[in-house]
C-alpha cells in the first residue's frame, strides 16, 4: 500500500508531468483527441512501461524527495535518493533490497556505521529501513505510478503543442499543473510539473540498464546480531548490550524532547514522534513504550522495553524515561519546565521498586 500522504503527493503530481525517451518517427494522432482521451492514452503508455528512468523530486507531506533511479522492472532498480535528509545510492535485484551511503547508516544503526563505511549493505526485510524501501517500491511500478497520474482528477484542458527535449508532445493543463506526452511512438508522458507538489522527468522507456546486485554487499542481519552483543562481550556484568544501548539512549531521548517540545511551544503530543525516533536508535529487541496523561496505562520498564511518558501540568511540561537492566536495576530520567530545561534529572529507583512511570514521578517529586 502507498501510504495516503504520499499517494496524494503522486497523484498531485502525476496531474502535472513526466519525459520520455523518444519514439518511432511519425505522428500517433494525440493532439488530435481530447484532453481526457489524451491522459487516458498517457496512463495506459506508462502502464505497459517494462524500462524506464525516473528522475525529479516529490514533496510528499513537507518531505522533499529528490530521485535519479533507472528502472529494469519493478523489481530490478538503481539510483539515489535523497529523502528525509538522507542521501543514499540504492539497488533492487532478485528480491533484495541494496543500500549504501554513510549517511542512511549513521541515522538508522549508528552502531555499525564506522563498520559499514562506503560499502553496499543488503537488506531482506527490515523495519527501520522500511521507508526507504517502501518509497523505492512504489516509483518502480510503472502500474502504481501510472494510476497516480491524473487520479486528482480533471477538468483537463489542451494546451497545445511543445517541444520537450527535441521531441514533440501534446501539452494538457489541469489545476494541479500540466502533463506533455508524446507525439511520436507511444503517447508515454514526457513530463510531468506539478508546482509545488514536485516534477518529474521519464527517459528512455524501454531501455537496457544492465542492473545487478552488487558484488561484496554486506549483510544487515549480520550487522545488527554484531552491534548488539560486541562492546559489553568482554564485561563481568549480567547487563547486554541492547541494555546498554538503551540506558545510553536515556538521556538523548530528553535532549530530542526538550527540542521538539520547544519548537512545538511546549507540546506534549510530540511524545509520539519523540518515541519514533528512539526506537529507530535501538537494537530491535527493545521496544519503546510512549503515553501521554495517565500514568498507571504504561506497563512497567523491562530489560526489552524503555517507557517513555509525557504530561502537561501546572508547573509546564513533563517528559519522563524509564529504564531497566538485566540485574533489576531502575533509572529514570526527567526533563520538565516551560519550556523545559535543558537540564534534565535522573534517579535511580531503590532495589526492590518495581520500574515504572508512577514511581519514577514520585522519586522526582519526593
Amino acid at each position: 500500500m502507498i501510504p495516503s500522504r504520499r499517494a496524494a503527493a503522486l497523484a498531485a503530481v502525476a496531474t502535472c508531468s513526466l519525459l520520455a525517451a523518444c519514439g518511432p518517427s511519425g505522428g500517433n494522432g494525440e493532439d488530435g483527441k481530447s484532453a481526457d482521451q489524451i491522459v487516458s492514452d498517457a496512463k495506459a503508455a506508462l502502464k505497459s512501461a517494462t524500462s524506464f528512468h525516473l528522475a525529479g523530486n516529490i514533496n510528499d507531506g513537507g518531505n522533499n524527495i529528490v530521485l535519479d533511479m533507472k528502472v529494469q522492472d519493478k523489481d530490478t532498480t538503481s539510483g539515489h535518493m535523497t529523502t528525509g535528509g538522507l542521501s543514499f545510492d540504492f539497488v533492487t535485484a532478485g528480491g533484495t533490497f541494496y543500500f549504501r551511503g554513510k549517511q542512511l547508516w549513521a541515522k538508522v544503526n549508528p552502531g555499525v556505521a564506522d563498520q559499514i563505511g562506503d560499502k553496499w549493505v543488503s537488506v531482506s526485510s527490515s523495519d527501520q529501513l522500511a521507508s526507504q524501501v517502501d518509497q523505492v517500491t512504489q516509483l518502480a511500478d510503472a502500474s502504481q505510478l501510472a494510476d497516480s497520474l491524473g487520479s486528482a482528477g480533471g477538468p483537463y484542458t489542451k494546451g497545445g503543442t511543445s517541444t520537450v527535449n527535441g521531441q514533440s508532445v501534446v501539452v494538457v493543463k489541469s489545476k494541479d499543473g500540466s502533463l506533455d506526452v508524446a507525439l511520436s511512438g507511444k503517447p508515454y508522458p514526457v513530463h510531468l510539473d506539478g508546482g509545488s507538489h514536485g516534477k518529474l522527468d521519464i527517459t528512455e522507456y524501454g531501455g537496457s540498464f544492465g542492473i545487478k546486485a552488487p558484488s561484496g554487499a554486506l549483510d544487515y542481519s549480520s550487522l545488527q546480531g554484531s552491534s548488539s552483543s560486541s562492546s559489553d562481550s568482554a564485561s563481568s556484568t549480567s547487563s547486554t548490550q541492547a541494555v546498554v544501548d538503551a540506558v545510553k539512549v536515556r538521556d538523548g531521548v530528553l535532549q530530542v524532547a526538550e527540542g521538539t517540545i520547544t519548537e512545538s511551544s511546549g507540546s506534549v503530543n510530540d511524545a509520539w514522534g519523540v518515541g519514533q525516533a528512539v526506537t529507530s536508535n535501538l537494537p530491535a529487541s527493545i521496544d519503546v513504550s510512549v503515553q501521554t496523561g495517565d500514568t498507571s496505562s504504561l506497563p512497567a520498564a523491562t530489560p526489552t522495553r524503555i517507557v517513555l511518558y509525557a504530561a502537561q501540568t501546572s508547573n509546564g511540561d513533563v517528559f519522563i524515561v524509564v529504564v531497566q537492566d538485566t540485574s533489576g536495576n531502575c533509572a529514570a530520567g526527567e526533563l520538565s519546565g516551560n519550556p523545559p530545561n535543558g537540564n534534565p534529572q535522573t534517579k535511580s529507583l531503590p532495589a526492590g521498586t518495581d520500574c515504572t512511570v508512577g514511581n519514577a514521578a514520585d522519586a522526582f517529586n519526593s
